[in-house]
């Protein structure tokens, strides 16, 4: 098993770049990290970090004219100078195959990136980035996108011991090393412990993301169930990647009841939670995170969410922040500034859908064609195209498809004459820019996670979060969070590796 040796990983990976030979062992990846060797997890040794349909291949193209360079040196397909390989029979191929996961281990993500590195890969910087899809990953040797099952197959791998793998989605990054890819043949990587993105940044680079807890939702209680470890949930002093932040508790009419939305003594001493006042302030205070995610607070809160707030958070987005707001946080956007209410039609309706009601996937482009195949290859929906949704609420019954997209809807027969009540939309921000200059984007949704279990809004973290598998409509929540951690890139064309 491999195991990084970090000192003499830098002069490797430079080594690798200018000799046309097999690249020595322990080459191709330049440790993030500042402290000890990596955990050697089994089928691959993982990497320290320091933060943070149909299979999409990209064969990459080894060079015939010139020389081979770095870890294209080791594919068989290298053809030309001292580095050239001897070929595999017709029909063969050098491949590796594997299904990636979420940190949890258990549930396969679509969409994520997976490629060889042909040198060390760059840090990544938290906070609010124009992270595009066209230049967030440089120049891989071989790469691919995860398909509806989660499965990748990188072609023409480069063959040798001690291969590096990055696994990607946004700045959720994963580094890992094969022991041994064998020539010719599939080389399949079974353990989810593997492929899957990390828990803690001890094994990678997990996004900055503030979370305001409210008291009719408990967003915070998801990342947690998807995996992450407690120790990465912190207040905005500590060293944790989420920042948890206190939203108001309209249910128990309490403007902003820090004292009770408060670590548990069994994590943090009670500390209690600075008020989310304080996080959507300024755009400068939100600007630090890659993603800011707002739970429902039970009401629309709006003494606490001035003009001044509103324009600080619509700038966020516009800057590359990613922003996703549950149920009456539909405020930040009906009553937004210009252009943001222009989105769509925003009217609370009571009563409500029925309940449970059934949501339709809007299929008509390739990521919603994407969700509705997903939720049926994880067990959360068991017809293609729809999925139950427990407490939908009423709050948008229609977009502008030239600035925003719907992805789910039900029908509100309360309302014969305009029945649709969308449940989950997203748009780019700017909005109205060109497809190039979009950087950020946000969400809204009425999908509660709090709905489907027995956890506690506004209760303290981590007691008032129920231990427990994550259920059908949560599932749909977290491909929902993985896609707007991704990178950006147009939304009504089928998603590219990268070049």
């Amino acid at each position: 098993m491999a195991v990084f040796h970090q000192h003499s990983a830098a002069l490797l990976v430079g080594a690798a770049l200018v000799a046309c030979s097999h690249a020595p062992s322990g080459s191709g990846v330049v440790p993030e990290g500042s402290g000890g060797n990596a955990a050697n997890v089994a089928g691959a040794a993982t990497q320290p970090g320091k933060g943070g349909g149909s299979i999409a291949i990209d064969i990459g193209g080894a060079p015939t004219t010139g020389e081979c360079q770095g870890l294209e040196c080791q594919r068989t397909t290298c053809s030309a100078g001292p580095c050239a390989q001897v070929p595999c029979a017709a029909g063969a191929v050098t491949t590796v195959t594997g299904v990636v996961y979420d940190p949890a281990g258990k549930t396969p993500l679509y969409n994520a990136a997976v490629y060889v590195p042909k040198a060390g890969v760059a840090p990544l910087s938290p906070g609010a980035s124009c992270d595009r899809c066209d230049s967030n990953i440089v120049n891989p040797v071989v790469s691919a996108l995860t398909d509806t099952h989660g499965k990748f197959v990188l072609q023409d791998v480069p063959v040798g011991t001690d291969i590096p793998l990055v696994i990607q989605v946004g700045k959720w990054r994963r580094q890992v090393k094969i022991p041994s890819v064998a020539a010719c043949v599939d080389n399949a990587l079974t353990d989810p412990n593997v492929t899957r993105l990390p828990r803690n940044q001890s094994e990678g680079d997990i996004p900055k993301i503030a979370i305001a807890t409210g008291g009719a939702d408990s967003m915070e209680c998801l990342p947690r169930r998807m995996g992450l470890d407690d120790s990465e949930f912190s207040t905005s002093a500590g060293t944790g990647r989420i920042h948890l932040f206190a939203g108001a508790d309209h249910v128990a009419g309490q403007a902003n009841d820090v004292a009770t939305k408060a670590f548990a003594p069994e994590l943090n001493a009670g500390v209690a939670l600075p008020p989310a006042t304080d996080l959507w302030s300024t755009v400068d205070a939100l600007k630090a995170y890659d993603i800011v995610i707002l739970s429902c607070e039970g009401g629309t809160m709006e003494a606490e969410k001035p003009v001044a707030a509103r324009q600080a958070l619509y700038d966020y987005a516009s800057l590359g922040g990613r922003l996703f707001a549950s149920h009456w946080h539909r405020f930040w956007f009906s009553d937004g500034p210009n252009p943001v209410p222009s989105i769509g039609t925003w009217e609370d309706r009571d009563p409500a859908p029925m309940d449970p009601a059934v949501g339709t996937i809007d299929t008509s482009f390739p990521k919603g064609a994407a969700l509705a195949d997903w939720l049926v290859n994880v067990n959360a929906s068991t017809t293609a195209g729809q999925m139950q949704i427990i407490q939908p609420r009423d709050n948008i019954q229609a977009v502008d498809p030239t600035l925003a997209r719907q992805w789910i809807t039900v029908q509100n027969d309360n309302y014969p004459n305009a029945p649709t009540a969308i449940q989950y939309l997203s748009f780019g921000a700017p909005i109205g820019a060109p497809e190039d200059k979009v950087c950020g984007r946000a969400v809204f949704t009425d999908l509660h996670v709090s709905a489907t279990g027995n956890d506690m809004p506004g209760q303290p973290f981590p007691s008032g979060c129920e231990a427990r598998e994550l259920s059908s409509q949560e599932k749909a929540v977290s491909f929902m969070l993985f896609d707007l951690s991704a990178c950006i890139q147009d939304d009504k064309v089928p998603q590219k590796p990268p070049k």
